[in-house]
């Protein structure tokens, strides 16, 4: 924060420091209020959910673009009149907090603090889009059954059942899955499907390493 503190160094000597926020890891719509910024907009990004398909990456969400709005929102109307310091708030897509807690650390910005986590950037993701799409190339009732024969492995889940019926998916089932989905599709499936999964599989793997 803006206070340091004295704390001593290796040596033995008084450094005058201060805590940085490095990382905030949460979901989107937690994401989303730390920004203090409304729903269907980026908390890293100046861009609203209609922009979320651009071509281009807009303009990061930087600290002193929303201390600034919102410096204006408070010169029109007072944070006290919580209906309307919300309204003049809205004009720059921002949800109403006055004071957000990070405004006083230097050099932060939500844009680079707020880190995404594994469980829905990662695997709900997959289970929600990549899954989604190997069943559609390769049909459900083929999924299902590469699925059902494959060996069971000690410390591993066998889907038995397949994965199209699979109710309250957690976490290490979609690691399960992920381990598995490359080789099921791999025979049935476009070289060019396969390949894109495959990139995407490995992506997960590699932003997970230390």
């Amino acid at each position: 924060m803006r206070l340091g503190a004295m704390i001593p160094d290796f040596n033995g000597d008084m450094q005058y420091c201060f805590t940085p926020l490095a990382s905030y890891i949460c979901d989107t719509p937690e994401a989303a209020m730390l920004a203090a910024v409304g729903g269907k907009t980026s908390p890293l990004m100046m861009a609203m959910f209609k922009q979320f398909g651009d071509p281009f990456c807009h303009e990061l969400c930087m600290h002193e673009t929303t201390l600034a709005q919102l410096l204006v929102a408070k010169s029109k109307t007072d944070p006290v009149d919580v209906e309307a310091f919300f309204c003049e708030a809205q004009h720059f897509r921002l949800n109403g907090v006055h004071e957000p807690f990070w405004r006083n650390y230097l050099l932060t910005c939500p844009s680079s603090f707020l880190t995404p986590e594994f469980l829905h950037y990662l695997h709900r993701k997959f289970w929600d889009h990549d899954a989604k799409w190997c069943i559609n190339v390769i049909g459900a009732a083929e999924i299902d059954f590469c699925f059902l024969i494959l060996q069971p492995i000690v410390g591993y889940q066998h889907f038995k059942g397949g994965i199209t019926k699979l109710k309250q998916v957690i976490g290490c089932i979609h690691c399960d899955i992920q381990c598995y989905i490359v080789g099921i599709i791999s025979g049935p499936s476009p070289t060019g499907f396969v390949t894109a999964i495959h990139a995407l599989m490995d992506f997960h793997y590699r932003v997970q390493a230390h």
